[in-house]
């Protein structure tokens, strides 16, 4: 191109404030600059601060971020897993409702997808997660060292792994201890379960506390105990887990167990971008909340 046939496009652009459309870099590069975050629900702060995490990086790299949410539906999630492929990201970071279509990923790795679980183990994917089970063990030995006795226990669906290490990180303290839980019950890790699953036990069993696998089933739990006349931690204790920013406006502050949500989705993303996907596992933070508290001190 001419000097001065450059310099008339060049202020033509600067006149226009023209930007190049992204979908033509892509096509040229064969790249499309996006990354896309699969979640099971966009609502939990716990996953909307790990979505941020991702964005992050995305963000300092240049990439864009969809956000996809499958709202706990596998076949859902499923038909997210066709458009991202359809769409030609370049990476997804899989926050998965059970066990994915592996033939659906597949497709995506066979063209250089990069796929990343995260939270939730995924059979044949890296996953970055955290040390649920070691949380719930030392969230457990803490709840037992304040005095309570009579534990009952809202656990997540069991075919998600995070329920399941939770569940068993309490389980195995409790066992060490020499107690059994008084009951344990089977929520959504959703506000609603925590309600619904915490009012039916409340009325069947006599307990000092209820152990949630999540924050807001948690909530749900001290919402339900109010409605039964009953008061956190005067009357029953209440401890959840992630610690997450809804968290901080009960009143006293939920204990709980963080987990680090922003981190992992830094990692997510980095290692998306990188092309290096490995097993990482980060630590988890007993949160000394005073929703539980030591019971002598209302006996």
């Amino acid at each position: 191109m001419r000097p001065e046939t450059r310099a008339r496009v060049l202020k033509a652009i600067e006149e226009l404030d023209y930007t190049p459309a992204k979908s033509a870099r892509a096509l040229r590069r064969q790249r499309t600059q996006v990354i896309a975050v699969l979640l099971p629900d966009i609502s939990n702060p716990f996953f909307s601060l790990l979505a941020r995490g991702v964005e992050s990086v995305a963000f300092d790299q240049g990439f864009s971020t969809m956000i996809c949410d499958s709202n706990h539906s596998s076949e859902k999630e499923s038909r997210h897993l066709d458009i991202l492929r359809a769409e030609g990201v370049e990476g997804i970071v899989l926050v998965a409702v059970g066990q994915p279509d592996m033939r659906k990923v597949e497709r995506l790795l066979r063209r250089n997808v990069q796929v990343v679980s995260v939270d939730r183990v995924v059979e044949g994917l890296p996953t970055i997660g955290a040390d649920n089970k070691g949380g719930s063990n030392a969230l457990t030995k803490h709840v037992l060292s304040l005095g309570y006795e009579r534990i009952a226990y809202i656990t997540g669906p069991q075919e998600v792994s995070t329920a399941r290490e939770r569940l068993a990180g309490f389980l195995n303290a409790l066992e060490l201890a020499g107690r059994r839980p008084v009951t344990a019950q089977c929520g959504h890790f959703t506000y609603e379960s925590g309600y619904g699953v915490a009012a039916k036990l409340l009325k069947e069993f006599e307990v000092e506390a209820i152990m949630a696998a999540n924050d807001l089933m948690a909530l749900g739990a001290i919402n339900a105990a109010e409605e039964a006349g009953l008061r956190v931690p005067e009357d029953l204790g209440v401890a959840g887990f992630d610690h997450v920013s809804w968290a901080a406006f009960v009143r006293p502050n939920l204990t709980s167990v963080e987990v680090p949500a922003y981190r992992m989705g830094q990692v997510a993303a980095t290692q998306v971008l990188s092309a290096e996907l490995r097993e990482t596992r980060l630590k988890t933070k007993l949160i000394h909340g005073g929703t539980c508290t030591a019971c002598h001190q209302f006996r």
